[in-house]
């Protein structure tokens, strides 16, 4: 995690004691999402080698290898083609044909050593279901509201009109934290960030790719971007946001191609809006949808954006405790991306490109 230091009038009026609470929170949130992003990699390494295990239970240890050493030369053939192949509909319709002579070979292999599919699909439909069920809580989603667009009967003039504190570009501060990881077979996912405080943007692309993957493959980014400011809650209450969003490019797309026939795959691309109070602790985060989108099968193509270049979207958010009149608190506003996969024999390619300006942010205390 990395965050901009505070410009010194930006701070002027915050006493040292709330400044050093918020570096030291600072500290243990870094520390913590390190922790939980070791953490989930450790479970699904455990989830995967139970996996094996199970898998060897009904295919036998000589005819799994017999299945790892038959399938190779296919992998390698198709692996070959998609790095010389030229990218044209010729290119692409060879590399689809070998997708297909393979998945109609491994079945005629199956066959031949009499594998049991219907034991094994069971097996393998509650392995995804535990490891889905893990990737969802290390996601630790706290309410997610769908996003929302600003009702036309609430104009911008009665929103200025409550008491609201309204911030603008530049921004006191941004900050951003990350984590990624994937198994042996995935391409490292490629990621960046769009971030300056000065205009207001924000947001990351993101890219997971596997070509060839094995049969319990994965790969995630998660990318938060955001602005934090001071703000000294007037009244006793919850503290209410809104967020501003103004899209810049905001395009997700995939593709799923299946590589052996006993297969299956899952992507999830998600965008949230979120609130975070730093200082007073424990940092606790609250989300709001702004993309969801999951998709499952063997074979898909997909390219979608959330809405046009220009276009806005508002989020509506409370912080998870109430604070006492005269508190000041750091306040973390901003976006996170999630885009993640999990494969069975199936090549894979998720990108998302959300990259926004926050064009401003209200803020005031729910008992105001």
């Amino acid at each position: 995690m990395f965050n901009a230091g505070f410009d010194s009038e930006a701070i002027r009026e915050v006493p040292s004691e709330a400044q050093e609470q918020a570096a030291k929170i600072s500290l243990d949130i870094e520390q913590e999402e390190l922790r939980e992003a070791q953490s989930l990699s450790k479970k699904i390494t455990s989830l995967n080698a139970d996996y094996q295990k199970e898998l060897r239970l009904i295919i036998g240890d000589r005819n799994l290898e017999r299945y790892y050493e038959f399938r190779a030369p296919l992998r390698e053939k198709i692996n070959d083609l998609e790095v010389k192949a030229t990218p044209t509909v010729k290119g692409q319709a060879e590399i689809e044909e070998a997708q297909s002579q393979a998945v109609g070979k491994s079945q005629q292999f199956l066959n031949e050593i009499g594998f049991d599919m219907v034991r094994a699909t069971s097996m393998r439909e509650g392995y995804n279901a535990r490891l889905d069920e893990v990737v969802s809580q290390a996601r630790g989603k706290l309410e997610e509201p769908n996003y929302l667009i600003l009702p036309e009967v609430m104009s911008m003039e009665e929103l200025k009109a409550t008491p609201w504190v309204i911030l603008d570009p530049a921004y006191p501060a941004d900050s951003f934290a990350y984590s990624s990881n994937r198994s042996d077979e995935p391409d490292n996912p490629v990621f960046w960030r769009y971030l300056n405080r000065s205009s207001g943007q924000l947001g990351s692309y993101t890219r997971n790719r596997v070509s060839g993957a094995d049969d319990s493959d994965y790969a995630y980014v998660r990318y938060q971007t955001a602005m934090r400011f001071w703000y000294r809650i007037p009244d006793t209450g919850l503290t209410e946001v809104f967020m501003r969003l103004q899209a810049i490019d905001t395009a997700y797309s995939g593709s799923f191609n299946d590589e052996w026939g006993w297969s299956d795959a899952r992507c999830e691309q998600m965008c949230s809006a979120y609130l975070r109070v730093i200082t007073p602790g424990p940092g606790a985060i609250r989300y709001g949808t702004i993309l969801n989108y999951v998709r499952t099968g063997t074979s898909a193509n997909w390219a979608n954006q959330i809405t046009a270049p220009g276009n806005e979207r508002w989020a509506n958010l409370f912080s998870t405790s109430s604070y006492n009149a005269g508190t000041w608190l750091l306040l973390e506003v901003g976006t996170e991306d999630w885009n993640y996969f999990r494969s069975n024999d199936v090549s894979i390619v998720s990108t998302m490109n959300m990259n926004w300006f926050l064009k401003q942010i209200y803020v005031r205390s729910t008992a105001a």
